[in-house]
């Protein structure tokens, strides 16, 4: 009945762990040393100090709300059996592997009591878990012939619907809607049950044109780039041809990720630069295509960022194990980084192929390279990849690229594990432990590892100088703070707190400032909307009808005070 969030633990700890995990991978070989929003006018970038945020990931727990269209962040069919049927106590038959869908994830037909499946319905879940979301009445429309029903917090008006069009009444909860297809397709014709919007009957006449949820736009229009990382479903994407990609009909954005035209649109509303992360398995077609719709519908007076794969470093998603499974397969089994020169290498390919569909207008391109931040030296086999430079070619820095990128978080170590004891044992002083882990986060020092405010104005210091050895600009693909400790309840709210307290502005702002200090470029921001639980507090909203919060009110104070927007 419940997903699994996607969720990220304390950056040291990671990467602690990793560090350990890649020295081992490593050991062969040593690393080298639509409605319009307000207009506003575009922010540096990487041209010059810029602030701007990562989007959390479409799902229907996601408090972020970023569609009019609720079915668009609706959960994967599961299988289902009818009320009058045996198998009606089991929550799903666990048969998805059974269905029968279109190329956009629409179900083509049910089978019958009869047939081998156990099934003989599909659901799906809207706003589960989110309590606060919109209530009143909803239009679902849909394309088709058969019958939906609805449960949890949606009640069918009968004497109100008709064929193609159902209206009901949300009473919103953490239960959500719990929306069944019962039958489909029932003449047999190829007719099925397609299509379906869940809309705010006020929306009914323009969800088509205004696409977004104002209020959403409204909490983000002042960043001035948008990376779209989760939008685009980019850990441990099975994406790599172009027809294959996310399209506009497709039945739900949670799967593959939101189609190519949505992100433009939104980057176009907002006047806000758009950070494209292109698939790890992703085709020289792919990349192609991708650039020429970038150029065709993008505002030219707009910058687009792209990125080879998320943290391609990072053991956690797939893309780090294919890339060591490529670069050995082409360098040979010896090879311990060849995971970043296969990184680094496909990066340039991916930097050439932007540039080139560009042509004359390549200025509007930003190509983009990262590293784990806190491995000083990785960074060399990525950006120099000597084995590709064997072959006769130029080192991978050298071909266009423009930004070397790395994280700017920051936590005390508080959510290490080997900190655990000692933090949980804070709780117990008069102000809850509150005193000394912010002097933590700040200063460090009362724990074994620190990953303070001070640390990571040190760790800005260094990689900027790598990236002047380069000619790069340096910026920040993520950052903020990471609180977090999945394994101690006491700890996660305790957590969820600090990020609660008014010292996480002055934190942010220190943060923001140091970056400045060191000639950081752009900074983006770990995320927009989110809500705070075990895996951290990583949005710097709880939820899209939050309109101010400590971390959120620095970000914006700051791109007021430097006048970015």
């Amino acid at each position: 009945m419940f997903t699994a969030r996607r969720f990220r633990t304390s950056r040291m700890g990671i990467f602690l762990i990793l560090f350990m995990f890649t020295l081992a991978v490593a050991c062969s070989q040593p690393i080298s040393s639509l409605g319009r929003a307000k207009t506003l006018p575009s922010q540096t970038g990487i041209d010059g100090l810029g602030l701007g945020t990562n989007l959390t990931g479409i799902a229907d727990w996601s408090t972020q709300l970023p569609f009019i269209d609720g079915f668009k962040s609706s959960r994967s069919w599961f299988t289902r059996c009818a009320p009058e049927e045996a198998c009606s106590a089991e929550w799903s038959t666990d048969e998805a592997d059974k269905l029968d869908l279109d190329s956009h994830g629409w179900v083509k037909s049910l089978p019958a009591p009869t047939d081998p499946p156990r099934y003989s319905r599909v659901s799906t879940l809207l706003y589960r878990e989110i309590g606060r979301y919109p209530g009143g009445q909803y239009v679902v429309l849909y394309d088709g012939e058969g019958a939906i029903e609805y449960e949890f917090d949606a009640k069918k008006d009968v004497g109100a619907s008709r064929p193609g069009r159902d209206l009901i009444d949300v009473t919103p909860s953490d239960s959500g809607i719990l929306l069944t297809v019962s039958a489909t397709d029932p003449a047999k014709t190829g007719n099925y049950i397609r299509n379906i919007r869940v809309i705010p009957t006020q929306f009914e006449q323009t969800y088509e044109s205004e696409i977004f949820n104002p209020v959403f736009l409204e909490r983000i229009k002042q960043f001035g780039t948008l990376r779209f990382m989760d939008w685009m479903a980019t850990n441990n994407s099975q994406q790599s041809k172009w027809q294959n990609r996310p399209q506009i009909e497709d039945k739900s954005y949670a799967e593959k990720g939101v189609p190519l035209e949505l992100m433009i649109e939104l980057a176009n509303r907002l006047r806000a630069n758009p950070w494209f992360n292109m698939p790890h398995q992703a085709t020289d077609e792919y990349m192609i295509n991708f650039a020429q719709l970038v150029k065709t519908k993008l505002d030219p007076k707009l910058t687009a960022y792209v990125e080879l794969s998320n943290e391609v470093w990072n053991w956690m998603f797939d893309q780090a194990q294919y890339a060591l499974k490529q670069g050995k397969a082409r360098w040979g089994e010896d090879k311990g980084d060849a995971y970043m020169q296969w990184y680094g290498m496909r990066t340039a390919q991916m930097s050439d192929i932007w540039k080139r569909a560009f042509g004359n207008q390549h200025s509007r391109v930003r190509t983009i390279i990262s590293t784990q931040t806190a491995w000083k030296g990785l960074e060399t086999s990525a950006l120099d990849c000597p084995l590709w430079v064997a072959e006769g070619n130029q080192p991978c820095y050298q071909h266009g690229l423009d930004a070397y990128a790395v994280t700017g978080y920051f936590s005390g170590g508080l959510g290490d594990d080997q900190e655990r004891a000692t933090v949980e044992a804070w709780l117990n002083d008069p102000d809850g432990g509150v005193k000394r882990a912010l002097a933590q986060i700040e200063q460090g020092g009362n724990l074994k590892t620190s990953d303070s405010l001070a640390d990571t104005k040190q760790g800005f210091i260094y990689h900027q100088q790598v990236a002047q050895q380069k000619q790069l600009k340096l910026v920040v693909y993520e950052g903020g703070q990471s609180l977090a400790n999945p394994n101690s309840e006491k700890l996660t709210e305790f957590f969820i707190k600090l990020n609660r307290r008014p010292e996480m502005y002055k934190f942010y702002q220190q943060l923001l400032n140091d970056w400045k200090e060191t000639g950081g470029t752009l900074f983006m921001n770990f995320a927009d909307i989110g809500e705070p639980s075990k895996w951290g507090s990583w949005g710097v909203l709880e939820h899209v009808d939050q309109e101010s919060s400590p971390r959120y009110n620095a970000l914006l104070n700051f791109i007021a005070q430097n006048q970015l927007r």
